[in-house]
């Protein structure tokens, strides 16, 4: 027996050196510094709880008027984050103030505990079956967007380099980095969310950004950093009041803190799961969670909080193909739509919104309905990521990009970006993608079908193209007005649209578009419009 007590020690003893060799100990002494800079060790691991209330605001750098000019600023927040770091449970209660796309007041938490995320309140335009049919309402999280909001708590938790220090063989000194002029000592820690890259202030030993490799939409592979600043002791820890998410260097969100409380009793029923969301499904996440996508729309208060991205299967169980005249199909099931047109030896998409996701779906069904015509074109109306996201999936099968003049660089970034991430189709086999560019109007046409293009000068998005199906008496328009679905009103977009069609004397009898619940005709608009205008005409000509 003592033998093998013996053999067991030596056993462990090696085990214990090989781990202490596979540590680096360069990069844990850069992360025991930055511990003890916030309170220490023994401090860090007693905190039990943190209530954080901060003004928070947003942008999308992919929604302006103008591609890569500018910044589209979304609106602004009050946010109170309520955590209890010993169960894992957080809650987020938003008063958000969304000023685009659309003034609109949304109040409601967020909550992640017991293995579940759900919403209490409204917190969009595009609600899901359960979220409508609950009152209050209230819906369960989609996966995907539980897994966004943990890793985001994640890398705000005040115990990350905590956690880091206690995992020291995870830990890599990575190069040096230098921003503006400072070097940096930098650190990877791979845990089993992300593989996260935190930069250390060479004066104080704090961490100065927190990052992760991230995979976007346009940009493809990209730095989505966490940059904290104004570091204040609070109740003997330090904490950053200010922080600030970039993406590509490029601001997408800031939280301004106003108080920090630490190890406060947080009621146990803050965090309670309501009756109707256990009884509901709890997703399970997909393989690939398109993390930008969670983050960015739940921000920007327009996005369908579904897995399948394009729909929400409670509702229908796939995208929803409508024949609005023969041989074009109005591809229809959350809140992002696009349109097929068949060809007498090839098919045309009109946008490709969402995701790559939704092209995939879009093209799956295409192959089962039209086995012999492949995607000769995709036809973008304009750049917003949202109606723009899953290009590359038409591109990569060999489709013509077609896209308003003064977007060339746009999409040819769009679709020469480095996507390991992902690793989706254009990227695991390259190829070079054929582009065409509509400086006023174009005609595609199979000497059956004619599809006409035309450029609309506008304020929304600059450059974007809309198209018309003359011989069908039909058209097709994404955000200047969404068919079925706005309120004719003194938007600017409204009036740009009609002007323009009515320049051109293409005044389809009925439209479709990327947003709505289908076809509808334009005479309702024309006749609200004019009255609006001959009613105010000045603070028309205002806007």
């Amino acid at each position: 027996m003592l033998q093998f007590k013996s053999l067991i020690m030596a056993l462990l003893a090696v085990f214990f050196a090989a781990s202490a060799s596979a540590q680096d100990p360069q990069a844990l002494q850069v992360v025991n510094k930055a511990v003890q800079e916030l309170g220490g060790a023994a401090k860090l691991q007693a905190m039990n709880s943190i209530v954080v209330q901060s003004r928070h605001k947003h942008w999308d750098p992919q929604q302006t008027e103008v591609p890569d000019v500018g910044n589209k600023s979304g609106g602004n927040s009050r946010v109170t984050v309520t955590r209890d770091l010993v169960k894992g449970h957080a809650r987020l209660d938003w008063v958000r103030n969304r000023t685009w796309p659309g003034i609109r007041m949304f109040n409601y938490s967020e909550v992640m505990a017991d293995e579940v995320g759900f919403v209490l309140g409204i917190d969009n335009i595009a609600l899901s079956k359960m979220a409508r049919e609950t009152s209050p309402s209230m819906h369960t999280m989609s996966a995907s967007r539980r897994v966004a909001n943990l890793r985001e708590l994640h890398r705000t938790s005040p115990k990350l380099m905590l956690e880091m220090a206690s995992n020291a063989g995870k830990l890599k000194k990575e190069a040096d980095e230098t921003i503006q002029g400072i070097t940096y000592a930098k650190v990877s820690y791979r845990a089993d969310d992300a593989e996260w890259i935190v930069l250390f202030d060479p004066k104080t030993g704090l961490p100065a950004r927190v990052r992760t490799l991230d995979a976007d939409n346009i940009w493809g592979d990209v730095n989505y950093d966490l940059i904290l600043s104004d570091w204040r002791v609070v109740e003997g820890f330090k904490y950053p009041f200010d922080q600030l998410l970039t993406l590509r260097d490029r601001e997408v969100q800031h939280f301004q803190v106003d108080e920090v409380m630490f190890n406060r009793n947080v009621p146990a029923d803050l965090f309670a799961v309501p009756d109707v969301v256990k009884k509901a499904n709890n997703p399970t996440p997909p393989s690939y969670v398109a993390l930008q996508w969670m983050i960015r729309r739940a921000h920007w208060g327009s996005f369908l909080d579904s897995d399948a991205l394009a729909f929400d299967p409670a509702v229908v169980p796939s995208l929803k193909w409508t024949e609005v005249k023969p041989g074009v199909f109005h591809i229809t099931g959350g809140s992002h739509h696009t349109m097929v047109i068949e060809m007498k030896d090839y098919l045309i998409a009109i946008d490709a919104p969402v995701g790559n996701e939704m092209s995939r779906m879009t093209m799956a069904e295409a192959k089962k309905r039209f086995p012999n015509k492949p995607f000769k074109f995709v036809l973008m109306t304009h750049h917003h990521m949202d109606h723009a996201a899953g290009t590359r999936v038409f591109a990569a099968a060999g489709a013509t990009v077609i896209y308003g003049a003064g977007n060339k660089k746009f999409f040819n970034e769009q679709l020469t970006a480095p996507n390991r991430v992902r690793n989706d189709e254009l990227w695991a086999n390259p190829r070079t993608v054929d582009m065409l560019e509509v400086a006023d109007s174009h005609k595609i046409t199979d000497g059956v079908r004619d599809v006409m293009i035309y450029m609309v000068p506008n304020t929304h998005s600059a450059n974007t193209l809309i198209l018309t199906l003359p011989k069908d008496d039909f058209g097709w328009v994404t955000d200047l007005w969404s068919p079925s679905r706005d309120r004719p009103n003194d938007r600017p977009s409204h009036f740009e649209f009609i002007n323009e069609v009515r320049r051109r004397n293409i005044v389809m009898t009925t439209w479709a578009g990327g947003h709505g619940n289908g076809v509808a005709p334009i005479q309702p608009l024309l006749n609200e419009l004019d009255k609006i205008r001959s009613a105010a005409p000045a603070r028309v000509a205002a806007n």
